[in-house]
This record gives structure tokens, C-alpha cells and sequence, in this order.
């Protein structure tokens, strides 16, 4: 019986041992992974962190956006443990801009770095400009992040599981600064002429931070080369840029290329003849020489995501066509305006600064759009968008596209 009490005792230790180190390791914070990003931290108890969150300037160091962190706490089981954000106001067109991040869009969590959710709050501090958020993992390693991300790995998973479908066509159109490949992709019934179909462009994650916009494009591209998309595949050619800026995706970028400049700008001053053009801006270079070069566009929208509200801009040569498809989006799909109808440019833009859509409409005349989808709480969804919603918007979104373009050209 001694014997047997002092066996079990001694069990009892070797797991109290074992779990010691676990118990006093010190709470760390990483981002070596993929998307990974965060500023120097500042330890303010054993408990509480002060986290600078870098953002992202530039190449004249201005515009700084802070719109993205991602991060991994490690030792963290079983501790009641307090992140505070800060460094969050930014500047935007050259004034004076928000917060991003704020009270309205909590971070999403994961055990596994593979399933997310949201946290049921966050604080926001108006006085000092600082966010906060508490956590008791169950786990010792949680990863925490502004909205579920994205990655370009995730991206070429997709592509390698789709890339033998017959109604496919992958064309790697140029290379990103950092040397990744910049993907074209057609979607269509090679049977049928082309010439006979109208043609339709998505152009998805113009801007690191915009995971949302992958998941709605990865919903698309499945929903368009299922049964259910036969039909439009044999009607409809489909162009799709998954990922124009897969170095922010990578890197933890926000908003510019990795010389600094901004996906969705300089869209009208970008010469892809250039050679200086094409080594600050390839991104921009490749994407837009690929619609030139291909010549028909019959349909065009640019997809992103923002704090807050959800919008479809107007057009200057295509103001009905904007209007049908606003009309569709809000009886067909979960997109959820807060304008009643298509949003118009305020004004011209600057040389240098024209975007994608503005480049398209006003300087092409090509029917071209950008749509804004919020990441707060949506009243239609009734609650904070989810990777599930965005796939789900994706199959929607190609189905109105489709819809809308087909009745045009009739």
C-alpha cells in the first residue's frame, strides 16, 4: 500500500515538474509567421502589454495607415492577460486621418492560427487614442489579429487545388517587388467563342490589410467554376486578379507595394513602357498592361474593406449601369449600403493619384467600380462579418455581376 501512495506521489510531482516551467515561463509575443506585424512592446506588468502597432508609411513617408496586427502570445494558458494598442491615428490623402482601429471592430482570435473568431469586445480610449482588450486562453499559444487574415500561402493552396479545372486559365502576369508571382485568372467555357461572351474583372486585395476582399474573391472563383456556374461560364468570360499586392500579404503590409507606393493609386501616372515604372510600381504595371493589352471590358469592379459603412462607387460614362448593379447587390446579396444608391467622386483627382476604377472610368471610359464592405458590425448579417460571410458574399457577388452584365448586353 506504501508502495502504491508513494508511485502515485510521485506521478503527482513529475506532472506538478512538468508543468512548472509552463506555469513561470514568462508571456512572449512573436510575429514570425506569415501576415505577421507589431511594434516594439512595452511589458507593463506581468500581465500587461503595450503593444505599438508600426503601420505603414510612403515612399515619402507620409500617409502612414495603421489598419493591421498580427500577433502570437506565447506561454499564455490559463492567464488573464490585458493588450493595450496604441500609435493608431494615421494620415490619409495627405491630412490628418482616423483611427482605425477602434472599439467598433474587436480582434479575432485563434488557438491554431487556422479557426478565428472575435472577441466579444475592445475598448477605445478617445482621450488617449488607445484600444484595449482582455483574454484567458485556454491554450498556450493564441494568435490575435485586426480580422481573420489572408495569406498568399492560402492563395496558393487555392490555386493548386483549382488549377486543373478545364474552364481555368492561370497566367502569371508579372512579379511583385519582393519576386511573387502575380496571377491572372480566366474563367470561362473555352468552347464556346469568346468573342460572343461579354467580359467581367475582379480585381481583389489591392491593399495588404484587405483580407476580406481574398475570402469574397475565393468564394467568386469557387462558386464560378462549380455545377451551379456552368451556365455563366458558358456565357460569361471572368478575369480575376486574386492578389495584387502578395508582399503586404506576406509581410504584414496595410496599404503600399514595398517601395512605398500605394496599390490603388498612381494608376493614371504608371507607364508599364517604363522602366523605372515597372521596377517602383510592378504591381500596378502588370495588372494594368494585362487589362490593356486584352482590350475588351465590359464589366469592372475593385474590391476593399474599411472600418466602417459599405458603399458602391458611381461612374462618370456609366451611371445606369451603376445603378442596376447597386439595385441587385441590395436585393440579392449581403452587401449593406449605407448611402441609397451608388456613391459619385467628389471631385477629379490629382495627377498621380487617379485609383484603378477612377483610371478606368474617367480616363477609358470603361464601365469600372469599387466597392467598400465594411468590417464593424453589419445590421444585415447581424453581427461582425465572418470569412464564412465573405465566401458566401463572393458567390453572390459573381452571381449579380454575371446577371447584371448579361441584361447590358442584351
Amino acid at each position: 500500500m506504501k508502495n502504491k501512495v508513494l508511485e502515485r506521489s510521485c506521478v503527482l510531482f513529475s506532472i506538478f515538474l512538468l508543468a512548472f516551467p509552463a506555469i513561470c515561463a514568462d508571456v512572449t509575443i512573436t510575429t514570425n509567421f506569415e501576415g505577421g506585424m507589431l511594434g516594439p512592446v512595452e511589458k507593463l506588468s506581468e500581465t500587461h502589454f503595450l503593444c505599438h502597432v508600426p503601420g505603414q508609411a510612403d515612399h515619402d513617408v507620409r500617409n502612414r495607415q495603421v489598419s493591421w496586427y498580427s500577433f502570437c502570445v506565447n506561454n499564455a494558458r490559463g492567464r488573464e492577460l490585458t493588450f493595450t494598442l496604441t500609435d493608431l491615428r494615421g494620415e490619409y490623402n495627405y491630412k490628418p486621418g482616423g483611427v482605425c482601429i477602434n472599439g467598433e471592430a474587436p480582434p479575432v482570435i485563434s488557438t491554431d492560427g487556422k479557426i478565428w473568431r472575435h472577441l466579444a469586445s475592445m475598448s477605445f480610449d478617445k482621450v488617449t487614442d488607445r484600444a484595449s482588450f482582455t483574454i484567458t486562453p485556454e491554450s498556450d499559444h493564441v494568435w490575435i489579429a485586426h480580422i481573420e487574415p489572408y495569406t498568399a500561402s492560402r492563395l496558393n493552396q487555392l490555386l493548386d487545388e483549382i488549377r486543373s479545372h478545364p474552364d481555368l486559365r492561370d497566367d502569371v502576369i508579372g512579379k511583385s517587388v519582393e519576386g511573387r508571382d502575380l496571377h491572372l485568372l480566366t474563367i470561362t467555357d473555352p468552347v464556346r467563342k469568346e468573342t460572343e461572351k461579354p467580359v467581367v474583372w475582379l480585381m481583389c486585395r489591392q491593399h495588404g490589410w484587405e483580407s476580406g476582399t481574398s475570402f469574397v474573391g475565393e468564394g467568386a472563383i469557387r462558386f464560378l467554376l462549380s455545377d451551379e456556374g456552368r451556365t455563366y461560364r458558358k456565357r460569361v468570360i471572368f478575369k480575376i486578379f486574386p492578389m495584387v499586392d502578395p508582399d503586404g500579404c506576406a509581410g504584414g503590409g496595410v496599404r503600399f507595394n514595398r517601395n512605398g507606393y500605394d496599390v490603388n493609386r498612381n494608376w493614371d501616372s504608371a507607364d508599364p513602357a517604363n522602366v523605372e515604372s515597372r521596377r517602383l510600381m510592378p504591381e500596378i504595371c502588370a495588372t494594368k498592361k494585362a487589362m490593356i493589352d486584352f482590350g475588351r471590358m465590359d464589366f469592372f469592379l475593385t474590391l476593399h474593406n474599411q472600418e466602417r459603412d459599405e458603399w458602391l462607387s458611381g461612374s462618370e460614362k456609366h451611371g445606369q449601369l451603376a445603378e442596376r448593379f447597386f439595385t441587385r447587390l441590395v436585393k440579392d446579396t449581403t452587401f449593406n449600403p449605407s448611402a441609397k444608391g451608388p456613391v459619385p467622386s467628389r471631385h477629379r483627382p490629382a495627377q498621380g493619384r487617379f485609383s484603378v476604377y477612377e483610371f478606368l472610368d474617367m480616363q477609358l471610359g470603361k464601365p469600372a467600380f469599387l466597392m467598400e464592405q465594411g468590417i464593424a458590425n453589419s445590421s444585415k448579417l447581424g453581427h461582425l462579418p465572418t470569412s464564412a460571410d465573405r465566401l458566401n458574399f463572393g458567390r453572390q457577388l459573381a452571381h449579380a455581376m454575371c446577371e447584371v452584365v448579361l441584361e447590358h448586353s442584351r
